[in-house]
């Protein structure tokens, strides 16, 4: 009994023993660890502690460096090395600069003398069609329709501003106005500014009618208040200034040009044919011309009447009746164009005073663009080029291509080339006809028909061969037959009047002259 419990007590003190050294090796294990722990934070700074933002451990910072793109690192770096080789601040992204705007000159369309006709005032009967018989061959019948091709026409050219220099209306009907107006809507809805200017034949014009069946009747029509309540978001309502005087303007085609959008007319109390610039008017010219002179800018004036004596077969009621004061105020200005229309002829002149001049010396050009509603019913493009030019041509409206893409059917509109040049041609031939007495049917019909050509020509600004015409057996005919005729005299007036082409024009912006 005494041998079980003296075993009993050798167990429990080597237990004892066991547990004690146990409790020894834990508590020196322990020491060690906190040890090391020390000693691998004792080198760390706060800008390297884990809890601050975009800092890693070690071996995650290794994880992200690639040994081949690191300069040819062979060996593992110091947390330290990795430190230094990060930026002290986040890198600056600079913004990239925006390009300035490259500057586009700008593009300018002329309309002119369209006489534009409403259909409410006529059923093209016998009175319409007897009116347009005595006309100078003006497509008064397919105004609508041409006007249409033009709108298509200039939503594909996209010009700065498209110009209808006077003469709107056929004879100031108030009917056609508010038509026009509703056609010129549908332009600037396709993203093409309109600007328009008054005629002679636009305001207080009581030769305004309306035709049906065989009757000829009074039509309403418009005052300058009236033109302007049609017309105003034409121009009018966008210009930098008006004139107090009268329906002029200046409109800012953009920052380095603008129009001198000039009326003409003269309409208070009755309209009259002929043009005249208001000694107001010239006044509030100059103002502008001044101040475009002082900011550079390069003024274009665009008026109804002609600025220079542009016809020898139409020399009264054309140029303006103070033509030489205008003349003097755009060349003190040195203005290098005047663009105007009313002749229904395509003409180019440049003003020379004085005989003898150098043909380089300045003076100022004026551009006339025909009727667009007489064949072949052209307008003209001015542009400003990149190498500081101007640049005048003309185009024909392309009715043909228009008639096609709408699905018209009617054989004039789709052959207009043909017929608008035929129409032309007999209206003039025939009005010339009827006044040859007693002479064959056949002569007639050859001296007729030669004076309807060259006067499409003559209306086209194209050059005629005066010594082809003169040896035509027509030309020998009238010389034969009425050589005293004012007829005659005409033909010899337009073959000494169309010695080149009118269609283009040029100048050089910068030019010192």
């Amino acid at each position: 009994m005494n041998k079980r419990k003296k075993n009993l007590l050798l167990v429990l003190i080597y237990t004892i023993m066991i547990l004690f050294c146990f409790g020894i090796v834990m508590v020196v294990d322990h020491l060690d660890t906190s040890d090391r722990d020390r000693k691998e934070t004792s080198g760390r700074t706060s800008e390297e502690s884990p809890d601050r933002p975009g800092q890693e451990e070690s071996t995650e910072i290794k994880d992200h460096i690639n040994p081949e793109t690191e300069g040819g690192m062979t060996e593992p770096e110091t947390r330290n090395e990795i430190r230094k080789k990060q930026p002290d601040k986040p890198p600056v992204i600079e913004e990239a600069e925006e390009e300035p705007e490259v500057y586009k000159p700008p593009v300018i369309v002329v309309a002119s003398d369209v006489h534009y006709y409403s259909p409410e005032l006529t059923d093209y009967g016998e009175a319409f069609q007897e009116m347009e018989k005595g006309d100078d061959g003006k497509l008064v019948h397919y105004i609508p329709q041409i006007m249409d091709a033009f709108t298509v026409e200039m939503e594909g050219l996209k010009p700065s501003a498209v110009i209808l220099s006077g003469d709107l209306t056929l004879n100031g009907e108030k009917a056609g106005h508010e038509a026009l107006a509703k056609k010129l809507e549908i332009l600037e809805e396709k993203g093409v500014k309109v600007l328009v200017i008054p005629g002679n034949h636009d305001i207080n014009n009581y030769f305004s009618a309306s035709y049906f069946g065989k009757e000829k009747e009074v039509a309403d029509i418009v005052d300058p208040e009236g033109f302007y309540d049609i017309y105003r978001r034409f121009g009018y309502d966008q210009a930098r200034s008006r004139d107090e005087d009268s329906l002029s303007y200046v409109y800012e085609l953009d920052e380095k040009n603008w129009l001198l959008m000039l009326d003409s007319a003269q309409y208070e109390p009755l309209n009259k044919v002929g043009g005249k610039i208001k000694e107001e008017t010239l006044e509030w010219m100059k103002e502008q011309l001044e101040e475009a002179k002082d900011l550079g800018i390069t003024v274009i004036p665009v008026a109804h009447h002609n600025l220079l004596k542009e016809s020898i077969l139409y020399p009264t009621d054309c140029t303006l009746e103070n033509s030489q004061n205008v003349i003097k105020l755009l060349e003190s200005y040195r203005v290098p164009l005047y663009i105007s229309g009313h002749l229904h002829l395509q003409r180019t002149k440049k003003h020379k005073p004085e005989p003898g001049e150098r043909e380089d010396a300045y003076h100022i050009s004026e551009v006339v663009a025909d009727s667009f509603a007489i064949s072949p019913c052209r307008y003209g493009i001015l542009k400003w080029t990149d190498d500081g030019r101007l640049v005048y041509t003309t185009r024909n409206t392309d009715v043909e291509r228009w008639a096609k893409g709408a699905g018209i059917s009617d054989e004039n509109l789709l052959q207009f080339k043909e017929y608008g040049t035929k129409f032309l041609t007999d209206v003039i031939s025939s009005q010339v006809s009827d006044k040859i007495k007693n002479l064959p049917e056949e002569q007639v019909e050859k001296m007729a028909g030669l004076y309807g050509d060259i006067n499409k020509a003559y209306c086209e600004g194209i050059p005629v061969n005066a010594k082809e015409i003169r040896s035509e057996e027509a030309f020998r005919l009238w010389q034969r037959n009425l050589p005293d005729s004012r007829m005659f005299a005409e033909i010899g007036m337009i073959l000494k009047d169309t010695g080149y082409d009118h269609n283009t024009w040029e100048y050089d912006l910068q030019k010192k002259e």
